[in-house]
């Protein structure tokens, strides 16, 4: 039996990192600045594993490179290579991916092991909200059909299955396909409208 309360508790706990709660829970509730889903956050905090790896090692971090590394990496297309590169840099890419987190783990870090609590989105972010809430429930509908496959044997998995869904948003004109939340944070995703 492990002592951490989730996944992200054991992450933070074994790589040096538990001063991070304080900035996820910042993150969420919006202190400062936007609050954040549990899908950002998510990325937020692997991004920021994946920096640490690459300044650790001596790589370069700076303009976004861990940011874009992390994308591509999370990318099927473009995942291998980029692990390859991780790899010759000196970065323990298998362990690091292992200890990536889904946004579920992420909101049951906040709201059970953190037992944090946030107010309601103000009215004009309903949409995001919205999204993001379908995106949850879908994903958490996944995970329970996926688990049934990997426990009849249907599908095998090594370790923790984690099914994640987006939301994409395509223009009829043009074909331009975007992460609804990409497209939210350009406030737009083509060039048709100009």
């Amino acid at each position: 039996m492990t002592d951490h309360g989730c996944k992200v508790c054991r992450v933070l706990d074994e790589r040096g990192l538990g001063h991070l709660d304080a900035e996820l829970v910042a993150r969420w509730r919006g202190d400062g600045e936007a609050r954040l889903g549990y899908r950002r956050l998510a990325d937020w905090l692997n991004t920021t594993l994946l920096r640490r790896e690459m300044e650790r090692v001596g790589m370069a971090t700076g303009g976004g490179e861990a940011r874009s590394r992390y994308d591509r990496l999370s990318d099927d297309d473009t995942a291998e290579g980029v692990a390859d590169l991780l790899r010759r840099g000196g970065v323990a890419v298998d362990d690091l991916r292992a200890d990536f987190v889904s946004y579920s783990v992420v909101r049951t870090h906040l709201r059970d092991c953190l037992g944090e609590e946030r107010d309601p989105a103000p009215p004009s972010d309903w949409e995001a909200d919205r999204i993001q809430a379908l995106e949850e429930y879908a994903a958490d509908q996944a995970g329970d059909a996926v688990r049934s496959l990997v426990n009849k044997g249907t599908l095998d998995a090594g370790g923790e299955v984690s099914p994640s869904v987006s939301v994409t948003v395509t223009c009829a004109d043009c074909g331009a396909t975007v992460a609804f939340a990409d497209a939210v944070d350009a406030e737009r995703f083509c060039d048709c409208g100009t």
